[in-house]
């Protein structure tokens, strides 16, 4: 089982692995909740709503509308568009909290391979970021595209069929890529996002806690953020079908 989980997770540990050279590092320590639902309206729609809360860091709001695809027992796949509304908080007291809007869609799938699920997720975020200028908000807006590739891994330690619970380990690494005229080069490496933690799910509940370790760019050349995030996620899925009319 061990030579089974070590050969599935270690693509994702070589994707961690430093993608940003040699440069100066500002270590950083946070904690990240985050809370995700999925609501079933009928058998292909359903409707993405998600909060992100990290301290001193952002807020993010998400809502998007999901159509979901089955292709077989083991593959499943849906693609999703929405909105995003972010509050983008500063260290610096003289620096105020910036206002982002996030139109954004994303394709997702899964396979199951006995206790093994992998998934991957392509993203895409337009991102409309609120200028400052001498630590006072502007009313325009700045304008850049942001690409996220995720790819997870998940094991299944323990299960109950019948009493729907289930203990699990995951990892997942996302590298996300900023482009645009904005950008520097137009196009360039943002954030790698390495994961691995402990879930248990229950019914339509599931609460994973983790380990993030996010390696960021910054503005400065030759200098990233390292943050080592213990991170909190809630995922609560809902059937209304029954009381829908499609």
């Amino acid at each position: 089982m061990f030579r089974k989980f070590f050969f599935l997770f270690s693509p994702l540990l070589i994707a961690a692995t430093p993608l940003f050279g040699q440069d100066d590092f500002i270590y950083e320590n946070q904690v990240w909740i985050g809370y995700i639902t999925n609501s079933r309206i009928s058998n292909r729609v359903s409707i993405w709503n998600d909060v992100h809360y990290v301290p001193q860091s952002f807020l993010i709001l998400r809502t998007g509308g999901t159509y979901s695809l089955k292709f077989s027992e083991k593959i499943k796949g849906n693609t999703t568009v929405g909105v995003a509304k972010l509050w983008l908080y500063s260290r610096e007291d003289l620096t105020p909290t910036r206002n982002e809007f996030r139109p954004w869609g994303q394709t997702t799938a899964s396979l199951n391979i006995k206790k093994f699920n992998i998934s991957t997720r392509f993203r895409y975020d337009a991102r409309f970021k609120q200028d400052i200028e001498n630590n006072t908000l502007k009313n325009s807006y700045t304008f850049n595209w942001r690409f996220r590739y995720f790819l997870m891994l998940k094991y299944v330690l323990r299960q109950h069929t019948e009493k729907q619970w289930q203990w699990y380990v995951y990892s997942f690494n996302e590298i996300l890529y900023d482009a645009g005229k904005n950008v520097k080069n137009g196009f360039v490496l943002n954030q790698n996002r390495f994961t691995i933690g402990l879930g248990y799910k229950y019914q339509n509940l599931a609460v994973q806690v983790g380990y993030l370790n996010m390696i960021k760019n910054l503005p400065a050349q030759n200098t990233k953020v390292l943050a080592n995030t213990a991170m909190l996620m809630i995922f609560h899925s809902f059937d209304f079908r029954k009381n829908s009319k499609r």
